[in-house]
């Protein structure tokens, strides 16, 4: 019987400055063996459609490289959920072509905020969220799976819950084309307590019965600044907020989760460039165990 070799998937969200491929040597540089990228500017709705040799640079760039998946992350401008048209049409069109973007890349997730009702009732939110959900995969008409985050749970803010999340995959035409990405610092805020082995075991049996561990495609990485239940989204180091160490430990010697990509967005504050996100990977391997180090073959990298 032929044993699955499997690898420390473990990166951060690298810039694209320069060039999409630039992203690929800059977490090739720091040991990622998976990054998170945005495929346009997260600062405004219009994008240049990319030219075939910037294609071909990427792809060429990544086959070559050891990163394997790089994963998308959408503008934080969308809102397919709003009930203003305006923005609504703008947040389809915007995820629409994001969704294309990705598909003529290769990369396999578009991690997705699902959006905020803003006025009104949620339910009617978590409807325009499946409408335009559907509309855009069915426009783009591609392999890449769209990834909902789970979110915090501020505000109006939709899909902090796992019913939620359920209720939107479920509703949709086109249920293959979604999955969830599991954002640790959001689901903590959320209300989902992970800090001790007991509650992490009930946390992601609730995960498995409401929404299906199959779902799940991508892990956000980061602690939380805020306390459980707090609704707050604020992203801490590893180990400095009120998650701490144990969550981080249980999530990477988790034999289920071996293969799905872990991405840092912990802050990056100081002027050199890395350093926080080395630093958190180095916490990050320092939790492995012997078993894990060695079904991931990482000793040369402890």
């Amino acid at each position: 019987m032929t044993v699955k070799k499997h690898r420390l998937l473990l990166g951060a969200h690298m810039s694209i400055s320069g060039g999409l491929e630039k992203s690929i040597e800059r977490g090739e540089s720091i040991g990622c063996t998976t990054i998170q990228i945005f495929t346009k500017s997260n600062r405004q709705w219009h994008a240049n459609p990319l030219t075939k040799e910037a294609i071909e640079v990427f792809k060429t760039t990544a086959s070559n490289s050891s990163i394997n998946p790089i994963v998308a992350h959408a503008t934080y401008l969308i809102n397919i959920a709003s009930p203003d048209t305006k923005t609504e049409k703008l947040s389809l069109d915007a995820l629409t072509k994001e969704l294309i973007t990705c598909n003529e890349l290769g990369i396999p997730y578009l991690v997705l905020h699902p959006g905020s009702y803003v006025s009104g009732k949620h339910e009617d939110g978590l409807k325009r969220i499946i409408q335009n959900l559907d509309q855009a995969i069915e426009s783009a008409a591609g392999k890449t799976i769209i990834a909902l985050e789970i979110m915090a749970g501020q505000g109006s803010a939709l899909c902090s819950s796992f019913e939620q999340i359920s209720t939107v995959i479920q509703g949709s035409h086109h249920k293959s084309k979604l999955g969830v990405c599991f954002d640790t610092c959001h689901a903590f805020a959320a209300g989902y307590d992970m800090t001790t082995k007991k509650q992490y075991d009930k946390m992601w049996e609730d995960f498995d019965a409401t929404i299906g561990l199959e779902k799940l495609k991508v892990i956000h990485i980061n602690d939380s600044k805020k306390g459980l239940g707090s609704h707050v989204d604020r992203h801490e180091h590893i180990g400095k907020g009120e998650l701490g160490l144990e969550p981080f430990r249980l999530l990477f010697n988790d034999k289920r989760f071996f293969d799905i990509p872990k991405i840092l967005e912990t802050p990056k504050v100081t002027m050199e460039p890395f350093k926080e996100d080395i630093m958190n990977m180095e916490t990050i391997k320092k939790l492995l165990s012997q078993e894990t180090k060695k079904l991931l073959n990482v000793e040369d990298l402890i």
